[in-house]
């Protein structure tokens, strides 16, 4: 005997079959109409994508020395506008007032001012593989080197895509400069304030530490030419008759050590002075060079500009002011040097072909099953409004006498609503 279960297991195999061959019928009754239709919906997707293409370019930038913190620290600076400007600017992309010189300028500036453009197309290729982490578990990733930065976008050309690699190593170079010397100037601007106030209490402390020596030198010095034995005990050890017979070097052993003792905080306040002298030239300095102008907005223009200042301000310097010309030239150059070398290893490579997504056969294929699917919904839902308003619900509907196709030729409609014949020799 059939059970429920599987009584209504047959039931929905039967239901599902004839929901098939109705679609199925449905289709081919309205074949004729509904693939000139999603042909012509194909073919308009086809040239579309024709006329605008999109290609996949990667490449590999050079990254000497950054370290994934500093790449971290770059990040949000790449869509900054400012530097984006100063790039523009260097790439001759912008107009006297700002403005992109091209259309295709300003579309850039969109693209490089989204955050998700940099964070999709750009990513930091560690030096330090998975192995190595296995292999030496207390590896530090954000301390290791790079072996490049992995670059891939997507282009409406070639040519563009060429273009736009070009510029993107130029603005992560001028970002990196900037950020550099960036960094150079808030830690000396820094130091300035809270180093020089630690370095001022640090000698006053080393100088009462040096009194307090000098005090307990000549002390000892009474003490050896009150008795005079006591320089023949060299490195012996006396007894002291308090706190029960507690041992402690002769005087003339002692003596030895708090000149020693004084040598040593000497050369402690005269490195002090020296880190003090410093900061105060750093200070005056920056006097002088307060901020950089609003048009210095790239790191050649910034290095260009804190240069200028240098030798203007540090003319014939001497003492410590010879230091921290030579530590700023060194910011200077150091920051050049990196910003310059961050440039691909090898030419970008653009693909010769258009992305999948853009290729005129797939996306032509796509519009046509998409069209197909779509039309067809579409006449079903017209076709079943159309009956359910007819005089009688069970009566098939016949299309070449809907007012919808009604304005066709009548020889066009029999060749598009062939399936009409077959109601019609029922009739018969």
């Amino acid at each position: 005997m059939i059970n429920d279960g599987q009584r209504k297991t047959a039931n929905e195999d039967v239901l599902l079959s004839e929901l098939g061959r109705s679609v199925l019928r449905f289709y081919l009754d309205f074949a004729t109409l509904l693939v000139p239709l999603a042909l012509l919906a194909a073919l308009t997707a086809a040239i579309y994508v024709h006329a605008k293409p999109v290609y996949q370019a990667t490449g590999l930038l050079d990254a000497p020395k950054l370290s994934l913190d500093e790449w971290r620290h770059l990040g949000p600076l790449l869509p900054d506008s400012r530097l984006i400007s100063g790039t523009f600017g260097q790439l001759g992309w912008s107009n006297s007032d700002g403005s992109e010189a091209t259309p295709h300028a300003a579309a850039v500036r969109r693209r490089f001012e989204s955050r998700t453009f940099w964070e999709g197309s750009l990513q930091y290729r560690s030096a330090l593989r998975r192995e190595d982490v296995r292999e030496a578990p207390g590896s530090d990733p954000k301390a290791s080197t790079t072996l490049g930065i992995d670059v891939a976008l997507r282009a409406p050309g070639r040519e563009i895509a060429t273009e736009l690699m070009n510029a993107i190593a130029r603005h992560v170079g001028q970002v990196l400069s900037w950020s550099m010397l960036d960094t150079f100037l808030r830690d000396r601007r820094d130091a300035t304030v809270s180093r020089k106030a630690e370095l001022e209490v640090m000698l006053t402390k080393l100088n009462f530490a040096v009194t307090q020596t000098e005090t307990r030198i000549l002390d000892m010095r009474q003490i050896v030419d009150a008795f005079p034995d006591l320089r023949d005990l060299g490195g012996s050890t006396i007894v002291s008759p308090e706190n029960g017979g507690g041992r402690y070097l002769s005087p003339a052993a002692q003596l030895v050590a708090f000149k020693s003792t004084l040598i040593d905080q000497r050369g402690q306040i005269a490195t002090a002075e020296r880190e003090l002298d410093i900061l105060r030239w750093y200070e005056q300095f920056f006097a002088r060079a307060a901020a950089p102008p609003d048009d210095v907005r790239s790191g050649s223009r910034l290095a260009d500009w804190l240069d200028g200042k240098r030798k203007e301000f540090f003319s014939k310097p001497a003492g410590a002011a010879v230091q921290v010309d030579q530590e700023i030239a060194f910011a200077i150059a150091e920051a050049r040097t990196r910003g310059d070398r961050i440039a691909y290893g090898a030419a970008p490579i653009v693909d010769p072909w258009p992305v999948t997504t853009r290729a005129p056969l797939p996306v032509a294929s796509i519009a046509f099953v998409v069209a197909m699917l779509l039309f067809g919904l579409l006449l079903l839902i017209y076709r079943s409004a159309r009956q359910l308003d007819g005089p009688s619900r069970t009566a098939p509907w016949l299309a070449s006498k809907d007012p919808l196709f009604a304005w066709l030729p009548p020889r066009l409609r029999g060749v598009l609503f062939r399936y009409e014949r077959r109601y019609q020799d029922k009739a018969r």
